[in-house]
């Protein structure tokens, strides 16, 4: 029989899940808007990359606040600050730029990169089987971040880059997420 509080984790832990399964989902999504309708304006697409910004800060902010003594969220405040705002400015100034939005999805992949990585060292601490799934995942990320941020992609427009680069990290991030639901509970015992 589960205790309350391990209920209560249990339930928190639920909810993290569905709200990482939701902005992966929103993040291919948006990723394929942007391949296939690379005419969209530069503007339009700042607002899109800023409510994806907006949205994975909010919900790092969510799942540190509600983490209930889980160690591997310790960070996602100092994240999700930092999403958040990055978001807020790219969205009150969509700048026409496209380069700089770019930049910024990099710095965006790279950081969540390095919060998987994170992730899966306390995966190792755990003796948590899938922590060099995460692990690698993380390293990935931080790598397809630094070939975002550096752009040595001149062929393709950036609009179409920003999109490709969403959805393969949309792909990893649900890859995760629906690794983290089936070993719930040997997960739940490393953390809590």
């Amino acid at each position: 029989m589960a205790t309350p509080f391990k209920k209560s984790i249990e339930n928190v832990y639920n909810r993290m899940i569905i709200y990482s399964i939701l902005t992966s989902i929103l993040s291919i999504i948006i990723g394929l808007v942007l391949i296939f309708l690379p005419a969209v304006s530069n503007k339009v697409v700042g607002i899109i990359v800023g409510i994806v910004f907006l949205a994975f800060g909010i919900n790092s902010v969510y799942k540190y606040f509600h983490r209930d003594g889980a160690k591997i969220y310790s960070l996602n405040l100092i994240f999700g600050v930092l999403y958040s705002i990055l978001g807020i400015v790219i969205i009150i100034y969509p700048f026409s730029v496209m380069n700089f939005v770019t930049v910024c999805l990099g710095l965006f992949i790279i950081v969540n990169g390095i919060s998987k990585i994170n992730y899966g060292m306390w995966l190792k601490r755990g003796n948590e089987e899938s922590w060099l799934v995460t692990l690698v995942t993380g390293a990935f990320l931080v790598t397809i971040g630094i070939m975002l941020v550096f752009n040595p992609f001149t062929a393709l427009t950036l609009t179409q880059i920003a999109g490709a680069f969403l959805i393969i990290t949309g792909v990893l991030n649900l890859s995760d997420t629906i690794l983290f639901k089936n070993r719930a509970k040997q997960i739940m015992e490393i953390f809590w």
